[in-house]
C-alpha cells in the first residue's frame, strides 16, 4: 500500500511545482518591462509575442539548465534587434531553420529522404542549430534580455549561446545573464524576464 502512494506524492509534488512556477525578473524590470510569450500550438519556438513598456534592443534566448541556451531573436545578424513599445510578434530562427531543412531534403526510392548533401538524417542527433531541449521532467526557458544600447548579434552566439550551463534553474539563468552583460558590455539599464517553454 505505501510502494503505490510514493509515486502519487511525488507527481503531486510535480504538479505543484508546475502549477506554482512563476515568471523570473531579473535587473531594472520596472524600467522596461520586458516580458516573451510562445505562440500556442507550435512544438517549437517559431514565432513569439515581445511586449515592452518601453522601446529597446531586444535578445531572445531558449535556457535548458543543465544544457545549454540558443539565440532565437534575432534570427540573423541583418534583423533588427531594437523593438518599439508595445507587443509584436516576431519570427525566430528556429523559423528560419524549419523552412530550410525542409528545402533540402530529398525524396530517396523507398519513400524516404535524404539530406541534399547525400548523407542520410541521423534521427538521433542533434544539429549544430538544434535547441538543447529538455530532459524528463526539466523545464526550459524563454529568457528575453532588454537594454538600451545594442547588442551584439555574433557575440551573443558565440559566447552566450550553446555554453554549457549550471543545472539549477536559478542558477542557470543567470549565468545566461551574466554571460549578456559580460559580452555585450552592458553599462546603462537593462531588464529580463524569464518564463516556462514548454509552457
Amino acid at each position: 500500500m505505501r510502494s503505490r502512494r510514493i509515486p502519487f506524492v511525488i507527481l503531486a509534488g510535480i504538479v505543484a511545482a508546475c502549477a506554482s512556477a512563476k515568471p523570473h525578473v531579473f535587473g531594472e524590470f520596472n524600467a522596461i518591462e520586458p516580458r516573451v510569450a510562445p505562440v500556442q500550438g507550435e512544438r517549437i519556438p517559431q514565432h513569439l509575442t515581445v511586449q515592452l513598456a518601453h522601446p529597446a534592443n531586444v535578445a531572445v534566448f531558449y535556457v535548458v539548465p543543465g544544457r545549454g541556451s540558443t539565440l532565437l531573436f534575432p534570427q540573423d545578424s541583418t534583423a533588427a534587434q531594437y523593438v518599439e513599445a508595445g507587443s509584436h510578434l516576431v519570427q525566430t530562427a528556429q523559423s528560419a531553420l524549419a523552412m530550410s531543412d525542409t528545402s533540402r531534403l530529398m525524396r530517396i526510392p523507398g519513400g524516404g529522404t535524404r539530406q541534399a548533401g547525400g548523407r542520410t538524417g541521423n534521427r538521433g542527433a542533434l544539429g549544430r542549430d538544434s535547441l538543447p531541449m529538455p530532459l524528463f521532467n526539466q523545464r526550459g526557458y524563454l529568457l528575453v534580455f532588454a537594454s538600451q544600447q545594442p547588442l551584439p548579434y555574433k557575440t551573443l552566439t558565440t559566447r552566450v549561446a550553446g555554453i554549457s550551463i549550471p543545472i539549477d534553474d536559478n542558477d542557470a539563468l543567470n549565468t545566461v545573464i551574466k554571460l549578456i552583460r559580460q559580452t555585450s558590455q552592458i553599462n546603462g539599464p537593462w531588464a529580463a524576464y524569464a518564463s516556462d517553454y514548454p509552457p
